[in-house]
């Protein structure tokens, strides 16, 4: 739980249900739990769900996702729940991953450039997609986004809800514990770059030594096999 949605494909490719990690959480005392994240990000009851957690809710794009975590935000008293937002970078989606990242952002239409194309600059808001990615600076030099959390994910470890859901307690969590993520950067810029496999397995590697486990799913589901 420490180590945060890196650890989703754990959860994820695991037979437990959403129930029993719910109690792993709050056994842990973490600040949000899966129950939480239904009764305040979907507002569905928890008891009585389906599951695999399914409540017709499932996100496709991450507008819809920042909604379900600003409701989470909101009752739990972030007072500017609002300026968080959840991002992606899709570049590596034909070979099955995105880079997700939890951010706040103060401006709600800042200018920024064009993150594959950086000649380009527009002043986007909340109904652009290019929104939903994460900008370390405007087009002024400006410091724009800090980031929270974020994950390489597999993209077949949160296409259900259930494992969505998963993601935005975890999200959330790191959110409230208000420790910025800078490593980031980096990791985006190789992944802009097509190197999306160096990131995946090093974060894979860190959640491997975090949970004190010889090979993670990368080598145990052979990922990366060609």
């Amino acid at each position: 739980m420490e180590v945060g949605s890196p650890a989703l494909p754990y959860y994820a490719y695991s037979n437990s249900t959403l129930e029993v990690i719910n109690k792993e959480f709050k056994n842990a005392n973490a600040k949000v739990t899966i129950e939480d994240t239904y009764t305040y990000g979907y507002k569905k009851p928890f008891k009585g769900l389906p599951l695999d957690g399914d409540t017709g809710q499932t996100f496709s794009d991450m507008s819809t996702a920042t909604g379900y975590l600003q409701n989470i935000l909101t009752a739990k008293g972030v007072p500017d729940a609002e300026n968080y937002f959840l991002t992606r970078i899709d570049s590596a989606k034909k070979f099955g991953f995105t880079l997700v990242a939890a951010v706040y952002r103060p401006d709600k239409e800042p200018a920024v450039y064009d993150k594959f194309g950086a000649s380009s600059k527009k002043t986007i808001n909340c109904d652009d997609p290019p929104f939903y990615q994460a900008y370390r600076y405007d087009c002024n030099g400006k410091l724009l986004d800090t980031v929270y959390e974020w994950a390489a994910l597999p993209n077949d470890c949160y296409a259900k809800q259930g494992q969505q859901a998963i993601l935005l307690t975890l999200t959330a969590n790191k959110i409230l514990a208000k420790q910025p993520q800078a490593n980031y950067w980096d990791a985006e810029r190789k992944w802009i770059a097509g190197d999306y496999k160096s990131v995946v397995t090093d974060q894979d590697y860190m959640v491997c030594q975090a949970l004190g486990i010889e090979s993670g799913y990368t080598e145990q589901r052979n990922v990366f096999k060609d």
